[in-house]
């Protein structure tokens, strides 16, 4: 029996998507996803409120590739406008009251989407395959 050559590819995992972009990877031990509020994005909505639709999502998505909040090594926090920036902190404060957070940083960005206030992208440890 020979060993057969593994590709790069095939130790990558992708979660749902389509044929533009999965919903996450994880490669390495190591998953990576973006996460927005809830689709469609309602723009009647604060950013706080997006943000608590986002992070429910985004716990449901560690959850699917094996990881969690707890377990996030980096999240970038893309805002449409800077100046809710606290509000979002108020938010995002309760969630990981009970971790320890990971790194983050947090940018002014122009969305996909004019009804959309806040995206992140996350990058966290995955437990390894079973």
């Amino acid at each position: 029996m020979t060993d057969m050559p593994v590709s790069p590819a095939d130790l990558i995992a992708r979660f749902g998507g389509s044929a533009r972009a999965a919903l996450a990877t994880v490669a390495n031990g190591t998953g990576y996803f973006a996460v927005t509020p809830q689709a469609p994005y309602d723009g009647s909505l604060s950013t706080a409120e997006q943000a608590a639709q986002l992070l429910t999502k985004a716990e449901a998505r560690l959850t699917e590739i094996g990881s969690s909040k707890g377990a996030l090594l980096f999240v970038a926090i893309l805002l449409k406008d800077i100046r809710d920036v606290a509000a979002f902190n108020a938010v995002w404060d309760g969630w990981v009251a009970d971790v320890a957070p990971p790194a983050r940083a947090c940018f002014q960005s122009e969305l996909a989407s004019p009804d959309m206030k806040i995206e992140m992208i996350m990058i966290a440890s995955c437990a390894a395959p079973a």
